[in-house]
């Protein structure tokens, strides 16, 4: 019985005859003719030839994992491809690559080694999974990458909240008021012994410089090797303002004072000096400080006392006393 690349060569052998008569009455360069005559065959025979001979070549396949559990979620990524490198007859590598144009590689979940949370697809289960795939006579070599590890979760998970990371430098006059972050929490899929040691996700780092203006931003989180978060990426919002200086006069009292005792400052009053975005300027006022003197910290032999801000209102900064310190005089009652 004739082989298929006997037939195939005979073919072509006949066609090219057939050709030639076709075109024997056509005035044209014998020569030429002759040559590329001789080039077909050639061409022919080689083709002919390799596909008798055993070659290697580099398969890639989409990689899935099968049988897995329902409960299973994978928190690291799979590899879009692997490539095997297969050698047998040309003639049967042809046939493959034909039947097969879109190549999958299915790999059992139930053959994999299975350790603290991540299974591994080593040389010995890519060749079991290959060999099942391709027909005899083709045989693997190796395969790229030899060895992958596949972080997994069985479901645990758990909320974590997310802080941002990076410098924001807002330009002369300007000041960042806060950073609001949106969700605030992210859900991590991880086995059990990661995740019980993330206590906080961050976002990936970013630096702006100059400043003017409230500042929106899509940002990813930084990612953690065996972590699957959802979602990956937040909202940023870096609220910035014009800031101004703004005084105010508030009354020092004293705390901590025995029922019997008076003590006097001089002078009676202190001027805090802070800055407040342009929008919260006439919001603040004096009724929102609170300035003291701690009579428990005064010493005997001390001629003056240090004023402390016991409360003060949020979103203002850069907050000053004057003076610092005053003179006093403590007066024992009747």
């Amino acid at each position: 019985m004739e082989s298929g690349f006997t037939i195939f060569r005979q073919r072509s052998v006949a066609y090219i005859r057939n050709l030639f008569r076709r075109f024997r009455f056509v005035t044209v360069n014998r020569e030429i003719m002759v040559f590329l005559l001789f080039l077909i065959v050639a061409v022919g025979f080689w083709i002919s030839q390799t596909f008798k001979d055993h070659t290697t070549i580099n398969l890639e396949y989409e990689l899935r994992i099968v049988n897995q559990p329902k409960n299973l979620i994978f928190t690291s990524d799979l590899p879009s491809t692997i490539s095997a490198s297969v050698s047998g007859r040309g003639f049967s590598i042809m046939q493959y690559l034909v039947n097969k144009r879109h190549k999958v590689l299915n790999v059992d979940y139930n053959d994999l080694p299975k350790m603290g949370g991540v299974l591994t697809i080593d040389n010995y289960v890519w060749k079991k999974t290959l060999t099942k795939e391709l027909p005899k006579g083709i045989a693997v070599q190796s395969v790229t990458p030899s060895t992958v590890e596949i972080y997994y979760s069985m479901g645990e998970h758990k909320q974590i909240p997310i802080e941002f990371q990076g410098k924001i430098r807002t330009s002369d006059e300007y000041l960042l008021c806060g950073i609001e972050i949106q969700p605030k929490y992210v859900d991590i899929y991880a086995s059990s012994n990661i995740y019980d040691t993330i206590k906080v996700v961050y976002t990936e780092p970013v630096i702006l410089e100059d400043v003017k203006d409230t500042v929106l931003l899509r940002l990813p989180l930084s990612r953690r090797k065996g972590v699957k978060m959802i979602p990956d990426t937040v909202n940023v919002k870096a609220c910035v303002d014009l800031f101004t200086t703004k005084t105010v006069r508030v009354p020092i009292y004293c705390e901590n004072i025995p029922h019997n005792k008076i003590l006097r400052t001089f002078p009676l009053m202190a001027e805090v000096t802070f800055k407040v975005s342009a929008t919260m300027f006439n919001q603040i006022v004096p009724d929102d400080f609170i300035i003291v003197i701690d009579y428990n910290a005064i010493k005997p032999q001390d001629r003056k006392c240090k004023l402390i801000i016991r409360e003060s209102p949020q979103g203002i900064y850069n907050i000053r006393l004057n003076p610092e310190v005053v003179d006093y005089v403590i007066e024992q009652e009747d």
